[in-house]
């Protein structure tokens, strides 16, 4: 059944309303004596028209009603189902409290890793720009330099940039793989920003996060 809406429900009726007037007008020239071929057609095509157009209001009247009853049910079964459903609407409530403090801590967790990894990544261009006004560059054969990107090598160990934004991504596709494996986060592959260091310094501190949980 195809929904109906007043507005069709009334205009059915209304053109049902003026075929009417048409028929009963035709039938008047018709039955007045002026029954020529002319008023003979009017009189059958608005006969013709009238009970089209009333069979069709009929018929939309009818939907109309059978609809608003069922609207009218459902409405009551909704009404009956919220009652019932009070002890469901406070534990869904107490649900949504809970996931929203959980996803602000976690946002506020996340805030504040991103500021410590951009300051890390800081302290490394800091040293990276200490070993450049000493005139350290580092080569290969050299345990101590800075690198063309601002990253260092000091003592024999690379302090390569960080891509902080990105551990943090990978971190929750994991996360989500764990959990929803089809889901397009979980699917996600990071791009490095910041050059080859900065990926290499994102894939190190990755093992380390990864380490320290997995203890």
């Amino acid at each position: 059944m195809i929904a109906v809406t007043a507005e069709q429900l009334e205009q059915a009726e209304t053109e049902a309303a003026d075929a009417e007037r048409e028929r009963s007008e035709a039938e008047r020239a018709y039955a007045a004596g002026r029954a020529s071929s002319s008023a003979y057609e009017r009189h059958q095509g608005a006969e013709a028209a009238a009970h089209h157009a009333v069979v069709r209001a009929r018929a939309v009247r009818a939907d109309w009603e059978a609809q608003r009853a069922a609207r009218e049910a459902r409405a009551a079964a909704g009404e009956a189902a919220a009652r019932e459903m009070a002890g469901e609407v406070e534990r869904l409530a107490a649900s949504r409290e809970a996931a929203v403090g959980a996803v602000a801590l976690a946002v506020a967790a996340m805030g504040r890793a991103l500021a410590v990894l951009g300051e890390h990544d800081r302290l490394v261009r800091a040293a990276g720009a200490a070993l450049e006004v000493r005139g350290l560059r580092s080569a290969e054969d050299e345990s101590t330099g800075v690198n063309l990107d601002g990253s260092a090598r000091i003592g024999g160990v690379k302090w390569p940039l960080v891509d902080g934004a990105s551990v943090l991504g990978l971190l929750l596709s994991g996360e989500v793989a764990g959990v929803l494996p089809r889901h397009p986060l979980a699917r996600v592959r990071w791009a490095p920003y910041g050059g080859v260091t900065a990926a290499e310094g994102r894939d190190a501190v990755l093992d380390l996060v990864r380490a320290e949980r997995g203890r």
